[in-house]
């Protein structure tokens, strides 16, 4: 009988097996994960047709063998309370009979994945034994069964352990070095509700089976390694700012991911618990809307329009780029009812940032963007980033002044650029763009090659050799020239191009900025330019020579890459050499020609519907070419199936935002954010009143004023938490950690005044005094129990020195090894001394967080710690009750630094270790710098999981300075005014010096 059932058992645990590997997928990552939804679907079959057995009641009876089952079959498909994943990784663990202990304790799918910590917590008094060992393989086999879900507008922060569900991914191209774009797949069933349907255009069969689909969705994906925070926390807040315009590309989702570099080859890879290969980096990641073709590309895979209509079409997708940026110069920003208007600049307008998607062209990539608040004169600003061939000559970095600011006038000249080399593609096809390049690059080199240009003597020689449409002063001559050209070859129905030639000469591509014409009015002029075109004379073309023109585009190929392949023809002689040459030329595929269908689909749907009955198109036309019937609009914008990850490609894809008047959308929780919020108060409620350093050190005056017997007057408040709580003692060298690298520098006065505030809040806390050293030199204080002039002398001791770097592993690891060593020290005389204790340590560190003296590795410092708490408990044992904890104090707003002090704080859970570590910026609460790393009260009220992204902007109460991220004099700190209206913090203003 026992036999049998463990048969019985031993089959089942088979089958299960089985249907797991038939779900599993592979990530690009290399990790393995669960299609879930599918598992679950066969856990609730039956056995068999006819049967009423299901596949979990009969794993559930294997589980438990001779035993009645603790938990039925409904209980582990409980709509709200399932568990049926959480049963599934029991069972290949082998610890199916444990699945009523973990319902019990409330263990379920929803929860997943469980942190390490937390799940040990939790099941701290459940009757399982090995605790220990059991949460580890039960926390290495969850995340298999949690990949992360892409959903709109969703802020995430992965650890190293969670599985992305990638299944193909594969590079478009690198974004000036700071990022990497990639065209990346991901099925369906990870893609939340609301993602789908705002990209609905990019599912498709991967299977092409119509009884076994294989549906996925295909994203352009941004990424930005570790280093480069800065510029893809601008570009992050740019989208999300610009969200709402219809003009932007797409921006869906961000999230950031730890990630594991192989020490032998430097790739990156997630890694499992088990995996030792040194150095956690992350990476930032932009989700964004896919776009076919950038506009380069477009220009090389598409044929120029031919007929009047859909070189119309053509223009007027095109124009929509003016329109977008129209919404970033003027942006109106919708505040829950509350409109500020801000001046903004793009910065980098070039063709490799315009993407065509869905038809509609539209704006992306503003990493470089900068906004200010609206003022009555034109402001300038001083810009990074840019490209040289489409930068304006007040940006050349030959000229003298080109560290100057410069007005938003410098897009229009961008932008007037890639008109002038749409207008050559119109006319010329691409051999013409490539004829226009050489012919710029010519007239520089002989700008170059002669001390003094004859016709403007002023002109700088310190011009190098490049392709620009400038001199360093004014539009090259050959440019208008080259427009002269573009106008005499026009055909004579395109009136659309001669007319933005002459917005270009005239108003677009001059060396006085201030004589640009205006986004505003740019916009305005060029929807002349297409009335007026439509409204001139239309010549009929018959209806059946357009029926077979767009039945052949819809034929055409997207992309000539898809077919030419990429082997090199064979080397031929003779005849057969060009008999070989003659037939690839004639073999070539149809092209599509640029709008073709959708203006000739325009066309047809306006004919009236007696033609058609007459026979002037052939039966079916309509429903072959997508039209929905005589007289309807059909103008909307068609494109290709996008082509799955393994057919060769090239296409670009980047995205952002999309529709009008801008506005934020409901906020977004984030597990974690890149800035400290503006206004703490609004996270989690608090249940105590902050005080700011200010108001702290007015009370410790005001409580040695009133000291008349000059007796030793406790703060009340630390009195209450600190009890036995040991500051650091007679055995143990370092309390306050203070940073003194050469990036502290400017912050060093307001560094002396805090400490010195905090030292007097926790004055006489501590019998055996309190302890000072620093990141780098030899000063240090021991056991001083008073604020004293010792104090003042050690920190001008030690003031950061030029070319100082700060490497906190060092003195953290001196300090924790040091208590280690200590803690072993107790245990040992405990058996003979059994009343003889260790006390609690709190160690602060003052830092701003720019750790240079680490190099690449400044992740290392996680391992520090989760190294000394794993020694330390298997000295003691729990660490529950935080024997030691670690609270990082933060001078400074570098968002990189910021991130990664954050990520300590908040992903130590993951990796099994207890809530030790807290954060909080210098101009913060002071009572959470002292208790925050200890005292529940004060460490929950930032680590709760759902962190407020500084991007979103309700209850933000900070002055005009603060929210344009103006630079304050060291030591200063901005008061907060209650009645500020609430505005975005991501807007960048005028440096300060």
């Amino acid at each position: 009988m026992a036999a049998n059932r463990l048969s019985e058992y031993e089959q089942a645990l088979s089958d299960l097996k089985a249907k797991v590997e038939a779900c599993t997928m592979k990530a690009v990552c290399g990790r393995s994960y669960i299609l879930v939804a599918e598992l679950a679907q066969w856990l609730r079959s039956t056995l068999h047709t006819g049967s009423s057995t299901t596949q979990v009641g009969r794993l559930l009876m294997a589980a438990y063998g001779v035993q009645i089952p603790p938990s039925s079959t409904e209980k582990l498909w409980d709509k709200d309370n399932c568990c049926l994943l959480v049963f599934c990784i029991l069972l290949l663990i082998e610890k199916g009979h444990l699945i009523h202990v973990l319902l019990r304790f409330d263990v379920l799918d929803k929860h997943l994945p469980i942190p390490l910590q937390h799940f040990r917590t939790k099941l701290q008094k459940a009757p399982i034994p090995d605790l220990t060992q059991f949460a580890a393989e039960f926390d290495e086999k969850q995340w298999a069964f949690c990949p992360a879900k892409f959903d709109l507008h969703s802020g995430q922060e992965y650890n190293e352990h969670r599985i992305l569900p990638i299944c193909q991914k594969e590079k478009i191209n690198e974004k000036g070095g700071t990022a990497n774009l990639w065209q990346i797949e991901v099925k369906e069933e990870f893609v939340g509700h609301t993602l789908k349907e705002a990209v609905a255009f990019s599912r498709y069969n991967f299977s092409r089976s119509e009884t076994e689909p294989d549906w996925r969705y295909q994203f352009a994906l941004k990424s930005f390694e570790d280093g480069s925070m800065n510029i893809y926390d601008n570009e992050r807040r740019a989208f999300d700012a610009l969200r709402a315009h219809k003009g932007m590309v797409r921006f869906l989702a961000d999230y950031t991911h730890a990630e594991r570099r192989r020490v032998e080859t430097g790739e990156y890879y997630a890694s499992s618990r088990n995996q030792q290969e040194n150095e956690t980096r992350y990476t930032f990641n932009l989700l964004l809307e896919f776009g076919e073709f950038d506009l380069d590309e477009f220009f090389a895979q598409r044929l120029p329009p031919v007929l009047q209509d859909e070189t119309d079409e053509f223009w007027k997708a095109l124009f929509d780029i003016a329109d977008a940026l129209d919404g970033i110069h003027n942006l109106k920003l919708d505040t829950h009812g509350f409109v500020r208007e801000f001046h903004g600049w793009h910065a980098d307008i070039k063709p490799d940032n315009i993407l065509s998607v869905q038809g509609k062209f539209k704006l992306s990539d503003p990493g470089f963007a900068k906004f200010v608040a609206k003022g009555e004169k034109d402001p300038k600003e001083f810009v990074l980033g840019g490209t040289e061939t489409y930068g304006a000559p007040e940006r050349h970095p030959g000229r003298r002044d080109t560290m100057s600011a410069v007005s938003r006038a410098i897009d229009i000249w961008s932008l007037a650029c890639v008109f002038s080399i749409a207008a050559t593609w119109v006319v010329f096809g691409y051999p013409g763009i490539q004829q226009f390049r050489k012919v710029r690059e010519k007239a520089i080199s002989q700008i170059v090659s002669v001390p003094s240009h004859p016709q403007r003597p002023q002109i700088s020689t310190s011009i190098s050799a490049g392709d620009y449409f400038h001199d360093g002063r004014q539009v090259l001559e050959v440019v208008t020239d080259w427009h002269k050209v573009l106008r005499n070859a026009l055909r004579k129905t395109d009136t659309v191009t001669s007319g933005l030639l002459d917005l270009v000469d005239q108003r677009m591509l001059l060396g006085n900025a201030s004589s640009r014409i205006k986004a505003k009015d740019l916009c305005s002029e060029l929807k002349k330019i297409i009335a007026l075109s439509k409204a001139g004379t239309r010549i009929e073309m018959p209806g059946n020579i357009m029926e077979t023109l767009l039945e052949a585009d819809t034929d055409a190929v997207s992309s000539v890459l898809l077919t030419t392949g990429s082997k090199p023809a064979e080397h031929l002689h003779g005849a057969d050499n060009r008999k070989a040459r003659k037939s690839r030329l004639l073999e070539q595929p149809l092209m599509k020609t640029a709008h073709r269908s959708e203006g000739l689909k325009s066309v047809l749907a306006s004919y009236p519907a007696e033609q058609v009955d007459r026979g002037r198109f052939s039966a079916g036309f309509n429903a072959r070419i997508g039209l929905t019937g005589p007289g309807k609009d059909a103008t909307r914008a068609t494109s290709d199936p996008l082509p799955p990850l393994n057919r060769p490609r090239n296409s670009h894809i980047t995205a952002k935002g999309s529709e009008y008047t801008v506005g934020f959308l409901p906020e977004v929780a984030r597990p974690g954010s890149f800035n400290q919020p503006l206004n703490k108060d609004a996270r989690t409620p608090k249940t105590h009143t902050p005080q700011d350093v200010f108001q702290a050190w007015e009370e410790v005056e005001k409580r040695n004023k009133y000291n008349v017997f000059r007796k030793e007057r406790k703060d009340e408040l630390m009195t209450r938490y600190f009890g036995n709580r040991d500051l650091p003692q007679t055995y143990f060298s370092k309390k306050f950690l203070v940073d003194n690298g050469e990036s502290m520098k400017r912050h060093w006065a307001w560094t002396k005044f805090l400490l010195r505030t905090l030292v007097q809040k926790v004055a006489g806390q501590d019998e055996n005094g309190l302890d000072l050293s620093f990141t780098l030199g030899q000063q240090k204080l021991e056991n001083e129990k008073a604020m004293s002039k010792l104090w003042e002398k050690r920190m001008n001791e030690a003031e950061p020195m030029s070319e100082s770097r700060t490497n906190m592993k060092a003195p953290l690891h001196e300090i924790l090894s040091g208590y280690l060593d200590c803690v072993k020290h107790v245990q040992k005389q405990k058996r003979y001394l059994p009343t003889k204790t260790y006390r609690k340590l709190t160690l602060i560190i003052m830092t701003d967080g720019i750790w240079a003296g680490m190099g690449n590795n400044q992740h290392a410092v996680n391992d520090i710690i989760v190294n000394f708490i794993h020694d330390l408990e298997a000295v003691i044992g729990n660490l529950v009750d935080r024997p030691v904890s670690i609270e990082f104090i933060q001078f400074g707003d570098d968002p990189e630094a910021t991130y990664r002090l954050r990520r300590l704080d908040t992903d130590m859970k993951w990796k099994g270790i207890p809530d030790i570590i807290d954060t909080e910026p210098a101009s913060g609460d002071v009572n959470k710098m002292l208790l925050g790393s200890f005292v529940e009260e004060y460490d929950d009220e930032d680590e709760d999981g759902q962190l407020q992204d500084p991007k979103t902007p309700p209850e933000q109460t900070a002055s005009p300075a603060e929210l344009s991220n103006v630079s304050s004099p060291p030591g200063s700190v901005s008061r907060r005014s209650p009645t500020s209206p609430p505005e975005p913090s991501f807007f960048i203003s005028r440096p300060t010096t």
